[in-house]
């Protein structure tokens, strides 16, 4: 049915391939947009041995216009963290947050896409911008979703998505002689091929990758097993057991994509890969969703231990605390568990939440005080 779609589309415009020239933001108006964020630096540990630095970059749409802007949005933080002595070479571990990477479906295009209100209005200019591309995709690519529109458009982008996010983050470690848990992006079931990130036909899916000092990036990849109802329509969860454990300087390190924290049978195959440090990239919207009532399990039945009473009494932030990382973290082998939040506004969008800890079996206090527009790095010494 989608080939019809597309094909009488294709017909009545007349054209099989229609590419708008794309004029680029001039880069006077890209400077003055990028945010200007205030950094917030907390510190904890009096290890030698080395530093996990969680990182809650604050990014809006302008962030993620060119290649450059989204390095040197990212940079920042990075250097802040070698001005505050927080940085060890070769040992030193950095976290991002879910979806850093997502937003780089927009990278390159045209300025108008930058100029709409929300992130619809944004979408369906995407659209107009890479019409034959997005007609081709959507008529002849492979489907594995309910949101075909949604699945075209990240199918359309991958392979860009993918170079810019790989030389960004490779281009990072290798400045900084640092390990990156490179937050997650939306792609095709991609792998890792010589060395290189490669998209593939198969279905989205919510990935994070890891990034060592000398820039390689790593050929295991962290798929997310519980995708929320939201993003079911258009990914597909991981499997488990297939979920890596990277062996760092620091010690054996496991990924949790969000969601996936909230789950017991997620702890388990965690505590059977013998794991020293846990992270937990996360995206929660909007930003005052922290503070509204909590619904309970998103696309999933609730756990067995979960308080019924708890739900729409307690709010999205104490639910975090009670039934995700600092709630179900009990292996005495772990040194440290972080969960990073992804923060900025993209158009309309708008992402919040504060970072939870444990260090050496014991939860660490978030010392922040909310600023509108803030970044923010926490140091943990090991």
């Amino acid at each position: 049915m989608r080939f019809f779609v597309a094909l009488s589309l294709f017909l009545s415009i007349g054209l099989m391939t229609i590419q708008c020239k794309k004029q680029q933001l001039e880069s006077s108006v890209l400077s003055e947009s990028l945010p200007k964020p205030k950094l917030y630096l907390q510190r904890e540990g009096k290890g030698k041995r080395g530093t996990i630095v969680g990182l809650e970059p604050f990014l809006n749409q302008f962030s993620y216009a060119t290649e450059e802007s989204f390095y040197s949005s990212l940079r920042l933080y990075f250097q802040e963290a070698k001005d505050n002595e927080a940085i060890f070479v070769d040992r030193t571990i950095f976290v991002l947050p879910e979806y850093i990477g997502t937003w780089l479906v927009v990278t390159a295009e045209d300025k108008s896409i930058f100029g709409t209100k929300t992130m619809l209005e944004a979408m369906e200019e995407l659209v107009k911008q890479n019409l034959g591309s997005f007609l081709w995709h959507y008529g002849f690519s492979p489907s594995y979703s309910t949101d075909h529109l949604k699945e075209t458009l990240f199918r359309m982008k991958a392979w860009q998505m993918t170079d810019r996010y790989q030389s960004v983050f490779s281009r990072l470690a290798r400045e900084y002689r640092v390990g990156i848990v490179a937050g997650s992006i939306v792609l095709p079931h991609p792998k890792v091929v010589e060395g290189k990130i490669t998209p593939t036909d198969g279905p989205l899916q919510n990935v994070s990758f890891y990034f060592h000092p000398d820039g390689r990036v790593d050929d295991q990849i962290v798929r997310k097993l519980f995708p929320i109802e939201e993003e079911k329509q258009f990914l597909v969860e991981g499997k488990f057991n297939e979920n890596p454990i990277y062996r760092t300087p620091l010690g054996k390190l496991y990924t949790m994509v969000c969601a996936d924290s909230w789950f017991p049978e997620v702890y388990k195959e965690m505590e059977e890969s013998e794991a020293e440090i846990v992270v937990v990239p996360s995206f929660v919207a909007p930003k005052d969703a922290w503070g509204q009532k909590w619904n309970g399990y998103n696309g999933y039945a609730n756990p067995k231990d979960i308080n019924p009473k708890d739900i729409g009494t307690i709010t999205e932030k104490m639910a975090w605390k009670k039934y995700a990382l600092l709630g179900r973290l009990k292996d005495p082998d772990v040194k440290l568990g972080i969960n990073v939040f992804f923060r900025g506004e993209i158009w309309d969008l708008t992402a919040g939440g504060d970072a939870f800890f444990q260090m050496m079996g014991k939860p660490v206090n978030n010392l922040v005080k909310e600023e509108k527009i803030q970044g923010r790095l926490y140091v943990f010494s090991l």
